[in-house]
């Protein structure tokens, strides 16, 4: 039943499933998010910062969006996989 369950997954274009670009792509998602939640809930010790702090956590910030962007790309380039399709149609 498993198996037949991947095999029709395969057969509707979704290979993409199968690579470990994809999963990574799921991860640094959900890594950011859980940054961005962190960075809101307390937005209070994040304002008393100095001006040093603010910049360095804004890099990394950067280099996330960055980083998730550019496996977007490569997601698309090679498995045609875009994921706003789904909510466009």
């Amino acid at each position: 039943m498993i198996v037949s369950f991947l095999i029709s997954k395969k057969s509707l274009g979704m290979e993409y499933l199968y690579k470990a670009g994809f999963w990574a792509h799921i991860l640094s998602s959900i890594a950011m998010l859980t940054a961005i939640i962190l960075l809101v809930i307390n937005y209070k010790k994040v304002l008393k910062l100095d001006g040093i702090e603010l910049v360095k956590i804004f890099a990394v910030l950067a280099i996330a969006i960055g980083s998730h962007s550019q496996g977007h790309m490569e997601l698309e380039q090679q498995y045609g996989y875009d994921p706003i399709k789904f909510f466009t149609g």
